[in-house]
């Protein structure tokens, strides 16, 4: 297994812990981001200079085509998709908020293949075929009800839409990063990424007044805890990471492997909500993890 492949199922790991912290603070899908957006930007600059300290290079990238495509998978990725995926994230709760970003190696192959000139043999598509259907068995649980969150709720079918347009964000985001990562590498990108999508994120929420006072609110709540862990988890070392998985070889087998979080979710929800998995669950998880393998096996 490559080392952009082992980056995306660490990146799955944390957004699924920071997906069960997201799913507890009772803000908007906005707000939320914009806080993810801003303090993970922080993070990483502190990152940079310690890793730039200990390597003595301190030069960034000032390539156009890097900040121009890594800036472009920041406002589809980080601003539009995962603002969509909060949303879908406090109507579904985490698990089915994961079946549909499900939909992200389908759009990623077809943009890959479309853009790219990506060629899937017929063993990765077969395994990427067995984690889909999977990751959806193991997320199409009657339990979903009871693990939605309920702090912001909203309809069913608005839940769904806004995953699978956060889905088709996220491959589009991946797409722009694997060209820009032509030009730069993961820790600089992620940091671009993020700069762009505080930047943009933080000028529309500040234009809203409703959405500014709440955004004030959290840092005098006992969320920001949860804020922190969350940031870090899931955006300060998760992105990192998902910028390693876009910098291997083929953008479909990194989406479809960071979209491996449902099984993860499994573990998970047990362990902060108690909600044990049943045996059709564990069984399905056998078959994603089966796809896995014929996904990586190249």
């Amino acid at each position: 297994m490559q080392t952009s492949e082992v980056a995306a199922l660490c990146s799955a790991l944390l957004w699924t812990f920071s997906a069960m912290l997201w799913g507890d603070i009772k803000l908007s899908a906005l707000t939320l981001n914009t806080c993810k957006n801003c303090v993970g930007f922080l993070f990483l600059v502190v990152h940079w200079l310690v890793f730039a300290t200990v390597t003595g290079n301190f030069q960034f990238t000032t390539s156009v085509a890097a900040w121009g495509w890594v800036g472009l998978s920041g406002v589809a990725g980080l601003v539009i998709g995962d603002t969509l995926y909060f949303r879908s994230l406090q109507i579904l709760g985490a698990r089915r908020s994961f079946i549909i970003a499900c939909f992200s190696p389908l759009f990623a192959a077809l943009l890959g293949y479309q853009f790219l000139d990506q060629q899937l043999g017929w063993t990765v598509m077969l395994g990427i075929s067995l984690t889909m259907a999977g990751i959806i068995a193991v997320v199409a649980d009657k339990r979903g009800d009871v693990e939605a969150p309920g702090l912001v709720p909203g309809k069913f079918i608005a839940g769904v839409a806004c995953g699978i347009g956060g889905a088709f964000c996220q491959a589009v985001g991946g797409l722009f990063s694997s060209r820009g990562l032509q030009h730069c590498d993961p820790l600089e990108a992620t940091v671009i990424r993020l700069l762009i999508a505080a930047i943009i994120t933080s000028a529309v929420l500040l234009s809203r007044s409703k959405h500014r006072t709440a955004f004030l609110s959290l840092f005098r709540s006992n969320d920001l805890k949860k804020l922190l862990l969350a940031t870090t988890l899931g955006t300060w070392l998760g992105i990192w990471m998902c910028q390693v998985a876009y910098s291997g070889d083929n953008l479909a087998i990194a989406q479809t492997l960071l979209s491996t979080c449902p099984l993860f979710a499994i573990p998970v929800v047990w362990i902060f909500h108690g909600h044990r998995a049943t045996w059709q669950a564990l069984a399905s998880t056998i078959i994603a993890l089966v796809g896995i393998w014929l996904t990586v096996k190249n």
